[in-house]
């Protein structure tokens, strides 16, 4: 078996779209020796401007026989600092770190060539020094003011009203999380040894792939507690909760609309309630409470816990890890 020859990228690609004007040059890739699977990533982007939201790398390796295999397994440090996420927020040099060895398996290649495009993502925002990249639009919503899909809590799958009514219904027989304890959801393959959603169960994950997954309680409760909540209506109608970060992070913001829940097969309170999954459940084995964010118009906002996973509740995504 031999090891992976020195990987060198002799030419970078720009984003094939003309959306953007973004370029990705001096692209250099070299693995690392002693050689433990990682693969180290240089590059320089340019032409970014203050209207491109969203943009993300893509890395793939174009193999021996021509083959292009698709990077997955890949976090991005840009100006030394490491982010354990996609995006590329801002012109400047990145380093990208890649684990060849989850992507490719054991056996090691040589003549591999890495190519790194910028490509269109989802758009996010950093509210706070340190935190994750909170998704601008609930999965399944087209944009901010769009309640987007509903999800018992570790479905995968997502439904959409029809007007007030649900074609699936949201009972505790057709949620399989429901009135297990964190014990029994490990055993069941529902949570990680960490005790978050895994992400064969992680609605965020399913959808939009990537990084991106369902936030955590401590990082709901950062929202509520790190940023500044204004209650807005926006002009189409939408109620809800524009959350802005201060200091430094003032200027970003995000807007969680009161799109309500789903119980049985009706959807209720859109409009004036907001109620957002985790991916934690309560930490008490004999508990079958979850945590999630929760709004009641303009007058209450926090984290709680909450047994009925079998209700319809939004998910807004995030991206990274809280340093």
């Amino acid at each position: 078996m031999r090891r992976m020859a020195e990987l060198i990228l002799m030419a970078a690609m720009a984003a094939a779209t003309p959306l953007w004007a973004a370029e990705v040059n001096d692209v250099k890739a070299r693995q690392r020796w002693p050689w433990n699977g990682l693969v180290d990533i240089t590059c320089t982007v340019s032409g970014i401007n203050g209207t491109d939201y969203g943009l993300d790398f893509a890395v793939a390796a174009v193999m021996p026989d021509s083959s292009v295999h698709n990077a997955t397994n890949f976090w991005v440090a840009k100006d030394g600092k490491k982010s354990f996420v996609w995006c590329v927020p801002t012109n400047g040099n990145y380093r990208l770190i890649w684990d060849a060895r989850a992507d490719l398996g054991p056996e090691l290649y040589s003549n591999v060539v890495v190519r790194v495009t910028v490509v269109s993502g989802h758009a996010r925002a950093q509210l706070w020094e340190g935190g994750p990249y909170w998704a601008m639009t609930n999965v399944g919503a087209e944009k901010p003011e769009d309640y987007g899909l509903y999800f018992w809590w570790g479905d995968t799958t997502g439904y959409r009203p029809s007007g007030t009514a649900f074609s699936f219904s949201f009972e505790s027989s057709n949620c399989p999380t429901y009135e297990k304890s964190e014990s029994q959801l490990k055993e069941g393959g529902w949570l990680t040894d960490g005790g978050v959603l895994a992400p064969a169960h992680d609605a965020a994950q399913a959808h939009w792939g990537g990084a991106w997954r369902m936030p955590t309680n401590q990082e709901l409760s950062d929202l509520v507690n790190k940023c500044n909540w204004i209650w807005t209506e926006r002009n189409d109608g939408v109620k809800g909760w524009t959350v802005t970060g201060r200091g430094d992070y003032a200027s970003a913001s995000i807007f969680l609309p009161c799109a309500g829940y789903g119980d049985g097969t009706s959807l209720y309170s859109a409009g004036s309630d907001g109620y957002y999954w985790s991916s934690v459940p309560y930490s008490d084995d004999f508990s079958y409470d979850v945590w999630l964010l929760g709004f009641i118009f303009s007058d209450y906002h926090d984290t709680y816990s909450n047994d009925y996973r079998y209700f319809g509740l939004s998910v807004r995504p995030v991206q990274g890890f809280t340093e």
